[in-house]
């Protein structure tokens, strides 16, 4: 790996995710059963809720409204 490909920082496209209550609930928009919330670690650089059967992200503000990209498959 060439020096130019590694970065200082580690890159994150949206650093400041809206992280739920852990006792919050929210169903998945496609398949209509529970998402996992993951752990809000510095380490992890994805959205707070999972689908684990669309394998698909989802943040708070996906929510209102929400036209999940995971429905046009």
């Amino acid at each position: 790996m060439k020096m130019s490909d590694i970065f200082e920082n580690k890159l994150k496209f949206k650093p400041d995710y809206k992280w739920p209550d852990p006792e919050k609930e929210r169903e998945c928009p496609r398949f209509h059963h529970l998402l996992e919330l993951a752990d809000d670690r510095p380490t992890f650089f994805g959205k707070p809720w999972w689908c684990y059967r669309c394998q698909w992200q989802f943040a708070e503000e996906d929510f209102p409204g929400m036209k999940c990209e995971s429905q046009k498959k």
